[in-house]
């Protein structure tokens, strides 16, 4: 069976998402929520398994020198 692979990895200025309307940012939310519910690791049960059902964020204050905060899943 062929998979559809998606993979995002996007840092936005926080002062550019804040101005996001949040009834967008929970679109989004919703939309990311329902494409994991259908996804499924890449060899399930294998020894070459591949972890492919990750949805996460979190708030990264590398301009600062600063650590990352803890990610959470979406």
């Amino acid at each position: 069976m062929s998979l559809i692979r998606f993979r995002l990895d996007l840092a936005i200025p926080s002062e550019v998402f804040n101005a996001i309307p949040v009834a967008r940012k929970l679109a989004f939310r919703n939309e990311v929520r329902a494409l994991k519910s259908l996804a499924v690791k890449i060899n399930e049960g294998k020894p070459n398994e591949e972890m492919t059902v990750v949805a996460r964020y979190h708030i990264c204050h590398h301009d600062t020198g600063e650590l990352c905060e803890e990610e959470s899943d979406i």
